[in-house]
């Protein structure tokens, strides 16, 4: 008996056209995205970003600990926007509070990277800012504290000057030209307002104020018309002659400021001593009016010791030139012009801590007459030089 499930249609035998077999009929898939053919027992696999796990070599962000460095920065940071905020006067100062800050939120900010141990970079990079801030407030207000300290330093200047032209003033007040008979041996000045600073038997002295150049010329020429004429040295600042009668005047020229001319004369020596025998008490009182003998004795012994070095140097300047230039300008001869440089160094201190203003009227003379001294010195070496 036959299994009809095991029957299988034959095709006919013999000669004709065979009957073609049914095949199974292929999906067409729709245009666009084309699904690979599925492989039995493999699960397809949605598209999109895939669910990838954790691996050693990407860290888990969650277990990464919040920076406390970066949390220190933000309150150090604070306390400096704080300090600048109180004011800082000086950059020195807003750089010393600064330091700190600025170290420990740059040290946040790259413990705090991507790929750091740490996280709070927002933290890091708050503390930045709040630095650069308490930098900007720290920095305007220095500027602000200089402004104001270069404005009252103006402001004190200023009225240091105004207080300076009052004395001044007060100084080149009108003065009366007196009659005595020193006063006499001089020209009257043009100008009618300065000071006269002494007036006795043995010396007259007085500062006379808006004298320009031209009358400063013109004062000197009408000293030499009345026979100063002896023993005279003329220069832009100074003159100092003597007479027939041995009267001596000495002349200081500052065109600087009020144009001040002092005009110091000095009576003949005869004439001194017989002024002190005819009245002894009149001559004490005239002696005692410059203040403490013991005080005024050591002022004229700084005074002359000042001037003599002054003079002793220049002397030794004018030694050097002279054997300078007879030598050919010897190379040799450096080590003794520095060392004269050093002595000129102390020599003009010296000479400029000397107040010509509070000068008696025989310390003036002494140092026209060093002056006098040295000028013509310089002016002979400088003749032996052109030669």
């Amino acid at each position: 008996m036959t299994n009809p499930s095991d029957f299988t249609p034959q095709p006919p035998q013999g000669s004709g056209p065979q009957p073609v077999q049914p095949t199974q009929p292929v999906p067409v898939q729709p245009a666009g995205n084309t699904v690979p053919p599925q492989t039995p027992g493999v699960i397809p696999i949605a598209s999109g970003t895939p669910n990838t796990p954790n691996t050693p070599d990407a860290p888990n962000v969650r277990n990464k600990k919040t920076s406390k460095l970066a949390v220190f920065a933000i309150i150090v940071a604070a306390v400096f926007l704080l300090i600048t905020f109180i004011g800082v006067n000086s950059w020195s100062l807003l750089a010393f509070f600064a330091l700190l800050p600025v170290l420990l939120s740059g040290f946040a900010v790259y413990t705090t990277r991507k790929d750091g141990k740490a996280q709070g970079r927002v933290l890091a990079w708050v503390a930045v800012g709040i630095t650069v801030v308490a930098l900007i407030v720290g920095g305007v207000d220095v500027v602000r504290n200089g402004l104001e300290a270069k404005a009252s330093h103006d402001a004190a200047e200023q009225a240091a000057k105004e207080a300076a032209k009052e004395a001044a003033k007060a100084k080149c007040d009108a003065y009366s030209w007196p009659t005595t008979d020193l006063a006499s041996q001089l020209p009257k000045p043009e100008s009618s307002k300065g000071k006269i600073e002494k007036d006795s038997s043995s010396a007259f002295y007085i500062k006379v104020c808006g004298t320009d150049a031209t009358a400063y010329d013109n004062y000197v020429k009408a000293l030499q018309e009345k026979g100063f004429t002896v023993d005279y040295f003329k220069s832009s600042s100074a003159f100092n002659a003597k007479n027939a009668a041995g009267y001596s005047v000495n002349i200081r020229y500052d065109s600087k400021g009020d144009s001040i001319m002092a005009i110091l004369i000095l009576a003949p020596d005869d004439s001194s001593t017989s002024s002190t025998s005819g009245n002894g008490a009149t001559q004490n009182n005239d002696d005692s009016g410059s203040g403490d003998a013991s005080t005024g004795s050591s002022s004229d012994a700084d005074f002359k010791a000042a001037m003599d070095s002054y003079e002793s140097l220049m002397n030794e300047y004018a030694d050097f030139m002279e054997k300078y230039n007879a030598g050919g300008h010897p190379a040799s001869m450096a080590a003794d012009y520095a060392k004269i440089m050093v002595k000129y160094n102390d020599a003009m201190k010296k000479l400029d801590a000397i107040d010509e203003n509070s000068l008696t009227p025989e310390e003036q003379q002494y140092y026209i007459e060093v002056q006098t001294r040295v000028n013509q010195r310089l002016v002979s070496v400088g003749t032996s030089t052109a030669q």
